[in-house]
């Protein structure tokens, strides 16, 4: 089977009747100049007979509503008849009416993919690019998916043409919208990323970038924390002994229940003898503790990470 992706808006300037389309589009001149509309002989029977899209899948988009009717009728004129002489897929607004019949099956496509569907689309698209890590890929699927919905087209552009190491997944849904093949993508509303874009939701995109950002660095922060603590462990219990070192409103007793910001402060806290309270010899480590206490504390007050810190909690 060949799939025919055909765009109506683009490809069909003379508003030829469905039937006379498919005729021009897919037969020889012969074979289309042969059929006469005042023959007996329906088009669709013609189209048939003369196996003008056998094995062909004609999957036509860019249905304007007022011809969707048009097309359905079309379609609904095959007499019963093997996948292997051609099927028809229209991309039909979901308010058009239509009723199934045992040729015409009506797929809602909201019912079929969903965001994790995207998602796992775009791990495979990622499967072989070679400049991204492990976590990069997994952070690059989970935001593009938000921020993109259910698009997976302009979801792989973005793979493709975006460094996410530097730019943000925010400037790619920019670029995507001057490209001439998206110039009409999301005109209706429905969600679409580029609807919002252009009437300037940016608050919602940034809010699906930030929900991804919560899914993959959240975690790992946290991973990141409690190595940290292990690390210095015996440290920590010993100021923790000392008493008096609350966290929300409670006395702490357990290294690993220490938080990224209590642990920056007890860093920075002197005590009466100038030492502090908590000594990090790792210059390193003391600065990793900050940034990832800044970055945590970002996701937690609904920010979203830089391109630059990501690229930093990646590493």
């Amino acid at each position: 089977m060949v799939i025919e992706l055909i765009d109506l808006r683009n490809e069909n300037a003379r508003q030829m009747q469905p039937g006379r389309f498919i005729l021009d589009r897919f037969a020889t001149p012969t074979i289309s100049r042969g059929y006469r509309e005042k023959s007996k002989v329906t088009v669709q029977d013609y189209i048939s007979a003369k196996d003008i899209i056998k094995n062909r899948i004609v999957w036509i988009k860019g249905i304007d509503p007022d011809v969707a009717g048009e097309w359905i009728r079309f379609c609904r004129g095959f007499s019963q008849r093997s996948a292997a002489q051609g099927l028809f897929v229209l991309e039909v607004n979901e308010n058009t009416s239509v009723t199934e019949t045992n040729l015409l099956r009506v797929i809602n496509f909201s019912d079929c993919v969903s965001n994790y569907d995207v998602q796992l689309f775009n791990s495979f698209v990622l499967g072989n690019q070679k400049q991204y890590s492990d976590g990069w890929k997994k952070y690059i699927a989970v935001c593009t998916a938000a921020i993109c919905g259910v698009d997976a087209e302009i979801s792989q552009t973005m793979l493709q043409s975006l460094d996410f190491r530097v730019e943000s997944p925010l400037e790619g849904i920019r670029q995507i919208d001057q490209m001439p093949d998206f110039m009409r993508r999301g005109e209706n509303g429905s969600n679409h990323v580029l609807w919002h874009y252009r009437n300037g939701d940016m608050a919602l995109l940034e809010h699906r970038l930030w929900s991804a950002q919560v899914q993959v660095l959240f975690p790992m922060i946290e991973l990141e924390r409690v190595e940290l603590i292990g690390r210095y462990e015996r440290q920590i219990r010993e100021v923790l002994a000392s008493g008096g070192i609350t966290q929300y409103n409670q006395i702490l007793q357990e290294p690993m229940d220490v938080e990224l910001g209590t642990l920056s402060y007890l860093m920075g806290a002197k005590m009466e003898d100038g030492f502090y309270t908590l000594y990090i010899p790792s210059e390193e480590d003391r600065k990793r503790i900050r940034f990832l206490h800044t970055c945590r504390n970002q996701l937690a007050h609904a920010s979203c990470c830089t391109p630059e810190q990501v690229e930093q909690l990646l590493k």
